[in-house]
């Protein structure tokens, strides 16, 4: 299944975004710099990169 995450680089957002990838889930979380992005793909993830003015 797949699931789309917002805050998936903050606190809680982090641990929500490797315990689904943990569980087979495929996680694609929305990112607002290249360095969130790179969090979650080193997690197992993908980003949806988006810049927000």
């Amino acid at each position: 299944m797949k699931v789309f995450i917002t805050g998936g680089t903050g606190f809680v957002g982090s641990a929500v975004v490797q315990e689904l990838v943990a569980n087979g889930f495929e996680v694609v979380g929305l990112a607002r710099s290249e360095t969130s992005a790179q969090k979650l793909i080193s997690w197992g993830g993908s980003a949806c990169t988006r810049k927000f003015d």
